[in-house]
């Protein structure tokens, strides 16, 4: 695995682990934010995936 998705992935960890802790609040943002992801299917996810499994 090369450095490059290495990090990719720590970031991306980090993030959603953050929106985890956020979510402990009234406002659900990990369930809004795979529904955007399924609904919508944008490019910077495209683009991400591709370069975590590059």
């Amino acid at each position: 695995m090369s450095t490059q998705a290495s990090f990719t992935r720590l970031k991306w960890f980090v993030i959603i682990l953050l929106l985890t802790i956020v979510e402990i609040g009234p406002i659900p943002l990990m369930g809004l934010t795979m529904l955007y992801i399924v609904a919508f299917r944008p490019r910077w996810f495209k683009e991400l995936v591709d370069r975590i499994y590059s």
